[in-house]
């Protein structure tokens, strides 16, 4: 009851947030020398905008929303958010445990490393990947990857690798770094004097612990993913739900249509926060982390 009352209180304050933020630039107006505070317009142009989300039973409610192929682009982009968040977690918990057991030379190159190509750009990464697989068919005729969206043919390995790319390297570095800290707990100490391996320690005892952090650390996750699929889907001609959003944001979509995008956008961070709170919950037998 109560965690359903918190997530009833922050679906209020994102809709609020939403009303006040796309009426902010009704606030100030420039007049003949100066910049004019309005606040008359801006509060009747917030309250005009919550009433017409209010009128549901209306005809034309969302009426350029349901123009638009949404079950299908979204269907896609959240495969694509999904398989890549799959990807991340388990690629970035193999890599961090395989560097923090490697020996003490090996694990600083290797984390000189990840610095390294946590810092590599987004849009480099995408361009690497349409030059490699041009330059490959050109070379051999092998066309093994489908790297362009057209018509009904929607590529999945390539933008999942390629939105995966800088979110990696990101956990990754996020990951050796709290297992560090970790790793100076008294309970490590503990366990290792008692004659476990490092190996052990860091599967049955550290990631356990910090599962709440790494739950945290995934509503950055989410985002950087949800900016990387809309470059790949604008580089990539794909028909994903981000081109349906910038139809709903360019040609004119209703308010109503707008906000329903955001709250669909807003979902998946929703639904792992609340799926990471109840692993957590399991793993520790007691609630121990706040989302």
């Amino acid at each position: 009851m109560k965690r359903l009352l918190r997530a009833i209180i922050r679906l209020v304050l994102i809709l609020t947030g939403f009303l006040f933020i796309f009426n902010l630039p009704l606030l100030l107006g420039i007049g003949k020398d100066s910049v004019e505070v309005n606040f008359n317009m801006f509060w009747e142009n917030v309250k005009a905008d919550f009433q017409y989300l209010l009128q549901i039973k209306d005809a034309m409610y969302l009426s350029f929303f349901k123009e638009l192929d949404i079950s299908g682009s979204y269907k896609y982009t959240m495969t694509i958010l999904l398989g890549s968040l799959a990807v991340i977690i388990l690629v970035a918990m193999v890599m961090a445990i395989l560097i923090l057991i490697a020996p003490k030379k090996v694990r600083n190159r290797l984390k000189s490393g990840v610095n390294l190509f946590e810092a590599v750009p987004d849009l480099l990464i995408i361009f690497l990947f349409q030059f490699f697989v041009i330059t490959l068919y050109k070379s051999t005729g092998l066309k093994f990857l489908q790297l362009y969206g057209f018509m009904d043919v929607k590529p999945y390995f390539v933008p999942i690798v390629t939105v995966s790319f800088l979110p990696l390297f990101l956990l990754l570095q996020f990951l050796i770094r709290v297992i560090i800290e970790e790793q100076n707990q008294p309970y490590v100490l503990y366990v290792k004097a008692k004659g476990m391996g490092r190996l052990r320690t860091l599967l049955v005892h550290i990631i356990r612990n910090i599962f709440p952090l790494l739950v945290l650390q995934l509503r950055t996750i989410i985002w950087v993913l949800l900016s990387n699929i809309y470059l790949v889907e604008f580089m990539f001609n794909i028909n994903g739900f981000n081109r349906q959003f910038g139809n709903v944001i360019f040609r004119g979509g209703d308010f109503a249509s707008l906000i329903a995008s955001l709250l669909m956008l807003s979902i998946p961070l929703l639904v792992i926060e609340a799926a990471g709170w109840l692993i957590s919950k399991q793993i520790k037998g007691k609630e121990v982390i706040g989302l």
